[in-house]
């Protein structure tokens, strides 16, 4: 009996989701439908249950490590890799996005490239993308990656990309995965700082862009800001 009321209750969960109905399904029937995939002969309510629980939301779930995820009683390493693949996935996808954006000659064009580069980060990190004299995209440089609420540079690795690139034109950028997106005291010190520094071997700084929950922030196309650049 309890093998034919698991098996009626994944039939209903399928489905609820083949009619269309992914928006009403609550967080732990979507982990619930994905581990039926992973753990085929089990009851995996309960399980979904103790992740969200376990890790509080959804989204960190799927964040979490793999070892981290196998804690959790029932989740195996093949169920941790296939949740944790997950978000690995949403990352490539939005990275991917950029592959066919060439020239980032517009703060608009800057922006999107960099919320794309930074989509799915619960960490901050900070890049530095470098450009040539025509705006063409050399490299994107991670060089540094923090906890979830900090992350901090040193300047000369933002020169080494400089010099690996023999770039004339940089983007710096970073994320507040749990904040707004507006440049606090130390981040515009550290944009005059590259600013100057990079003035020193002829490169421009083009903008600092900052992706928050509320999306992404030129600060060279703000005009509290647009003075320190030489756009």
């Amino acid at each position: 009996m309890p093998e034919l009321n698991r098996e009626h209750h994944r039939e209903r969960v399928r489905k609820a989701y083949l009619k269309n109905s992914f928006d009403s399904m609550s967080d732990s029937n979507v982990l619930e439908l994905l581990l039926f995939y992973a753990i085929p002969r089990k009851d995996v309510k309960e399980i979904s249950y103790a992740l969200i629980n376990r890790f509080g939301t959804l989204e960190a779930v799927f964040d979490a490590d793999v070892k981290e995820l196998m804690k959790v009683e029932g989740v195996g390493e093949n169920t941790a890799i296939l949740i944790n693949l997950f978000h690995n996935i949403e990352i490539r996808i939005d990275k991917n996005k950029n592959k066919n954006i060439k020239k980032l000659d517009s703060s608009a064009k800057s922006m999107k490239f960099v919320e794309n580069e930074l989509s799915g980060q619960t960490r901050e990190k900070v890049i530095v993308i470098t450009l040539d004299n025509s705006l063409n995209v050399i490299a994107v440089n991670d060089v540094s990656q923090g906890s979830s609420s900090a992350a901090s540079v040193e300047p000369y690795k933002v020169l080494e990309c400089v010099f690996k690139d023999t770039a004339s034109n940089i983007i710096l950028a970073y994320n507040h995965p749990s904040g707004k997106n507006r440049p606090s005291n130390s981040d515009i010190g550290f944009t005059l700082e590259i600013i100057n520094l990079c003035r020193k071997v002829k490169t421009n700084v083009n903008d600092h862009i900052i992706v928050g929950t509320d999306g992404a922030f030129s600060m060279a196309s703000d005009i509290e800001y647009s003075m320190y650049f030489d756009n």
